[in-house]
């Protein structure tokens, strides 16, 4: 029941600019799973759903993503993500 996390800093508040931020985080976020055993390249987020947080973060954001995969997903209805942009027990954040 694994879940995964990326996360990158924008270096600007506006939304216009998150885009290369995104794109890290959702690199970092496979990368996660990669190293975890998953094969998981970018085709394998078709379909899925994500988690978008963005926090402020002085002149910038924090964008994070997180992922929990379909089949681990249903395992996992009674556990709720608690909000907070951090990995909880059994996520696995890249950097």
């Amino acid at each position: 029941m694994a879940s995964y996390v990326g996360a990158e800093r924008a270096s600007s508040t506006d939304p216009r600019d998150w885009g290369r931020a995104l794109a890290v985080a959702l690199e970092r976020l496979l990368e996660a799973a990669r190293l975890d055993g998953r094969y998981a390249e970018h085709v394998h987020l078709y379909g899925e759903d994500l988690i978008l947080r963005i926090e402020e973060d002085g002149d910038g954001a924090m964008v994070t993503v997180r992922w929990v995969p379909r089949e681990d997903a249903a395992a996992q209805a009674g556990d709720q993500p608690d909000g907070d942009g951090e990995p909880d027990d059994g996520e696995k954040l890249a950097s």
